[in-house]
């Protein structure tokens, strides 16, 4: 009587830890689409590009590019405001780079090539922790 009750606990709490586990649905997000990270023609083009995506932590932001001709800078939001590379968080040279969101909060990233991001080459996000969703069997 005793195993059977165990072997019922058992199985319950089983059913119970794979109901409760996280289900992953990381993106990948290709930043500016079929345009890649490039001087574009509006200045408002990566704010738009942004603003209807949903960033969650894990989530990957790949930036196309061609190494020598571009660059991300991943800077602090005073950085990002008045496009300056003073206090300078990452940066990336090599062409078609990718960054893993891995905390929730705002990022921001520039291009720091000549006047480009004064000419809107600067994307702001927001990440956010997700959700939790229950799987069912």
């Amino acid at each position: 009587m005793a195993v059977k009750t165990h072997l019922g606990f058992f199985i319950f709490t089983m059913v119970g830890c794979i109901i409760m586990v996280p289900v992953s649905s990381k993106t990948t997000h290709i930043v500016g689409d079929s345009f890649g990270w490039s001087l574009p023609n509006n200045p408002e083009f990566y704010k738009e590009w942004a603003k209807n995506r949903n960033f969650v932590v894990g989530d990957l932001l790949i930036f196309q590019y061609h190494p020598g001709l571009n660059t991300v800078v991943q800077v602090n939001k005073e950085d990002y405001d008045n496009c300056s590379i003073k206090n300078t968080i990452n940066s990336y040279v090599r062409g078609n780079s990718s960054f893993t969101l891995d905390k929730p909060g705002d990022y921001f990233f520039i291009s720091s090539v000549g006047k480009h991001c004064e000419a809107g080459e600067k994307l702001s996000i927001t990440v956010s922790q997700g959700k939790l969703q229950s799987s069912s069997i």
